[in-house]
């Protein structure tokens, strides 16, 4: 995928940029976005004091974006220390009337992101054009295939367990607000017994995890990092990255780790976690094997 894409400024607006403000981010996106080749999914713009650059997130299973610090992060942002290494993992999706939604899911972060009021959210699902802030970051996320609005449209707003798959006709923008990634530690029973396995297995030894359908809507981390699940950590030594893999909705993301996520010899930045079974492998050096089947 296309890493960090400079966009031209436009000639009205001073840089450095002193306000970030979303209406402000969403002027300057719509100014930069006219030009654009037509295309399928969502355009991400983000700026700062100092920054404004964009990358297209793609609509299919496959295609996801990283956001974060960290130098390996698809969308690098670098200029507040507040943010973390990785920080959120944003995706595309298409609705079955041809609209495109974006979903951004906060990494376990101290600071997730805001929305709207300075609230810090954890996960979202949107359609139309949104912005919403990470630390000194406006970030606005333009639809492509449809006319944008001129002006930043009021979202309609609503919380809920799951997004749901259809828009309200003739509503601009829509936010659902979703529960959080699991809390740390935490795994939840299913009384009917269904849900998977996941297995790693390295020199440190072996760990085994249940995982319920609501852990798997929600998420689960894999990594060294405290806020990834506790009984798989223990076995994961330093060469693993602290928030290696996203394990979601029956896909694994690699999260812009430093020594990759593999199937079979080849890197990938995902996989779908089928549940007659999978085995993946987390690094390079002295790897770690996942291995992934349905209870």
């Amino acid at each position: 995928m296309k890493r960090n894409a400079s966009t031209r400024m436009p000639s009205d607006v001073p840089v450095p940029l002193a306000d970030t403000s979303p209406e402000t981010a969403y002027r300057l996106a719509l100014a930069a976005d006219k030009g654009r080749e037509p295309g399928v999914g969502y355009r991400l713009y983000w700026l700062s004091a100092n920054d404004f650059a964009n990358l297209d997130v793609p609509v299919d299973d496959e295609s996801f974006i990283v956001v974060g610090r960290h130098d390996k992060c698809d969308v690098v942002l670098e200029s507040d220390p507040t943010i973390a290494l990785r920080h959120l993992l944003v995706r595309a999706q298409l609705l079955d009337d041809g609209c495109p939604r974006l979903s951004v899911l906060d990494l376990h972060t101290d600071i997730g992101f805001q929305v709207i009021g300075g609230v810090s959210e954890q996960s979202i699902s949107a359609t139309g054009p949104i912005v919403f802030r990470i630390g000194a970051y406006a970030m606005v996320a333009l639809p492509q295939g449809e006319k944008a609005p001129p002006t930043l449209p009021e979202p309609t707003c609503s919380r809920a367990d799951v997004a749901h798959p259809y828009r309200e006709p003739g509503v601009p923008a829509s936010i659902t607000f979703l529960p959080r990634a699991m809390e740390l530690g935490e795994t939840r029973v299913d009384a009917s017994g269904a849900g998977w396995a996941v297995t790693l297995h390295g020199s440190r030894g072996v760990s085994t995890v249940n995982l319920s359908p609501l852990d798997m809507e929600i998420g689960v981390l894999v990594g060294r990092s405290p806020k990834c699940n506790d009984e798989l950590k223990n076995v994961l030594h330093d060469g693993i990255s602290r928030v290696h893999v996203l394990l979601r909705r029956g896909r694994a993301y690699d999260l812009a780790s430093t020594q990759g996520l593999f199937m079979n010899e080849d890197r990938v930045r995902s996989a779908a976690l089928v549940d007659s079974g999978i085995a993946l492998r987390l690094g390079k050096k002295d790897p770690v094997f996942m291995h992934w089947r349905a209870r």
